[in-house]
């Protein structure tokens, strides 16, 4: 038997499924992080728009991150 061509091929199997783990779990938190972020800037607009004087800096700042 070639266990000397098993055993490579083994180590690079278990080796890329903990790689493709690990690449899913970065995935999902870049996801919530988005998604918070989304959220806080939602909050940022809700708020300056309610304030007495809005600050145009912040509605630019606003629009701009929304267009991507």
């Amino acid at each position: 038997m070639d266990t000397h061509l098993i055993i490579p091929r083994l180590i690079a199997a278990l080796l890329s499924l903990l790689d493709s783990a690990n690449l899913r779990n970065r995935v999902y938190t870049l996801e919530e992080r988005v998604a918070m972020l989304e959220l806080a800037i939602e909050d940022i607009e809700r708020i300056n728009s309610h304030s007495a004087s809005p600050n145009p800096l912040i509605e630019g700042i606003i629009s701009n991150s929304q267009k991507l």
